[in-house]
């Protein structure tokens, strides 16, 4: 009898210790970065193709109705110096999830204290627009 109740106890503690896995959950999440990332590839994509159009325009923000583009929630650009920044708000895995879908680009970055951070923490020697909040996610191109 001591052995049943030994084994429900050390059952018990097993399972309150392991954290459950939800893998719908994490597949979904899963996608939801990959489709964030292609957004933003697409995004971008569409402002190269704006920019080709349109060469004089080298500052300002473009607005998603000149790109034929319908807009998507928190992803932004600003044109600064002939530069485009397509910026977002972070969230876990989001980088990596551009980085994948980029091929591991060298032009993804965060912003921390108004300079570009690579994946590796190393500083990409950029400045960002002050419209640009800390610890945003840029494409930069």
């Amino acid at each position: 009898m001591i052995y049943w109740i030994l084994s429900a106890f050390l059952g018990l503690m097993v399972w309150m210790n392991v954290p459950p896995h939800d893998q719908a959950g994490q597949q979904l999440q899963e996608r939801i970065l990959s489709q964030r990332a292609a957004q933003t590839v697409s995004y971008i994509n569409e402002i190269n193709d704006w920019r080709y159009k349109n060469p004089s325009r080298t500052d300002g923000v473009i607005p998603d109705s000149s790109l034929g583009w319908s807009s998507v929630r928190d992803l932004h650009n600003v044109l600064q110096a002939g530069r485009v920044y397509v910026w977002q708000p972070d969230s876990p895995g989001l980088m990596s999830a551009i980085l994948a879908q980029t091929r591991q680009s060298a032009l993804v970055g965060r912003v921390v204290a108004r300079r570009l951070i690579d994946s590796t923490g190393n500083d990409m020697q950029v400045t960002v627009p002050a419209s640009i909040a800390n610890g945003s996610l840029v494409y930069l191109n």
